[in-house]
């Protein structure tokens, strides 16, 4: 894959504005859009507790190429970074090409990394030497909310910028 770091946060600020409005659509408030590595997006619920998310877009997963792995950063250009850093009460990967959505409690995702022997691999944009954890998703899916997402993904940029 040739990996471009601009390209990606685009899409991934596009997948936030997708899983906000998916969470909208189930009585969720956005409070905030958050620019650092604590969490992606804080939420409101329809109790009034916050929660907030870390949300990663995998656009490169589709049924022409599907390894059947998540990969979940680690690690990226010399730092921490990713799950290892992130505040975020949930995790959240979002698969576009499959209108899926894996939800998860960090905590649980880091007792989940901590108690099995995920292979980290290697990949990201030249030069960032961005580590990951590789988890099987269909072994590991009972672990995660998979939810169903018809957003569509090929809509102009403008009208995703709703988190802004």
């Amino acid at each position: 894959m040739n990996y471009n770091f601009k390209d990606d946060i685009q899409d991934g600020e596009k997948g936030e504005a997708i899983i906000a409005e998916f969470l909208k659509g189930h009585k969720y408030e956005l409070l905030n859009d958050n620019k650092d590595n604590r969490y992606d997006l804080k939420m409101l619920n329809h109790l009034g507790n916050e929660t907030t998310l870390e949300i990663k877009t995998d656009v490169y997963c589709s049924a022409e190429r599907d390894t059947g792995n998540m990969f979940v950063e680690k690690e990226s250009r010399g730092k921490l970074s990713g799950i290892s850093v992130s505040q975020a009460d949930w995790f959240i990967m979002y698969y576009p090409n499959f209108k899926e959505a894996w939800f998860i409690k960090s905590n649980e995702l880091r007792d989940l990394i901590e108690q099995s022997n995920f292979y980290v691999a290697t990949g990201g944009d030249q030069g960032s030497n961005t580590k990951g954890y590789l988890i099987r998703r269909e072994t590991f899916k009972k672990y995660f909310k998979v939810k169903e997402i018809e957003a569509e993904w090929e809509m102009p940029v403008e009208e995703v910028n709703c988190c802004k």
